[in-house]
């Protein structure tokens, strides 16, 4: 729990900092739930609902790409902290399929750790995420994709597939 605790704070400091230097430019918070995709995650529930934020980067590492940094919450009931959390933080890649359209699709793709705390003590393991995504209107978009992780010792495996709406600032 105090692992979670600790990793929502910097999640929180880390957002509000950011956006009071840049006005909330290149900042998404995005909403959405979580399906698990193997047993073990799957005793410790159906479904998981995460909250999240992304931090555009100012340049990209690719040419006609976009660079963000995504810090994302995973709970198995939403307001309880504690045990039935995973927290992965991953730096990713969007590629757009088309420039200048009103719904642009796009994949993404994106490495990094997560915090997993589900059955035993808390474990930071290896994270991949990716997917695809639409942008639906000036600031709002949608996604479909996974978050995959390493097993850990205590917790198993974070394998999940989900849907997630957002807003660009």
């Amino acid at each position: 729990m105090k692992t979670t605790l600790i990793a929502l704070a910097a999640l929180m400091v880390t957002g509000a900092a950011y956006a009071q230097n840049n006005d909330m430019n290149g900042v998404s918070f995005k909403l959405g739930m979580a399906f698990p995709l193997d047993n073990t995650l799957s005793g410790v529930n159906d479904n998981f609902t995460s909250l999240g934020i992304e931090f555009t980067t100012p340049s990209p590492m690719v040419r006609n790409t976009e660079s963000y940094l995504s810090i994302e919450y995973f709970s198995k009931s939403l307001g309880s902290f504690g045990k039935g959390s995973a927290i992965p933080v991953t730096y990713n890649m969007r590629f757009f399929q088309k420039t200048g359209t009103a719904r642009q699709t796009y994949a993404y793709a994106g490495l990094g750790f997560a915090v997993l705390d589900f059955i035993g003590a808390s474990q930071t393991v290896a994270a991949v995420r990716g997917g695809f995504g639409m942008n639906i209107s000036e600031h709002g978009f949608v996604e479909a994709g996974g978050t995959f992780t390493a097993n850990s010792n205590t917790n198993g495996a974070f394998n999940t597939v989900g849907i997630y709406f957002g807003y660009k600032f």
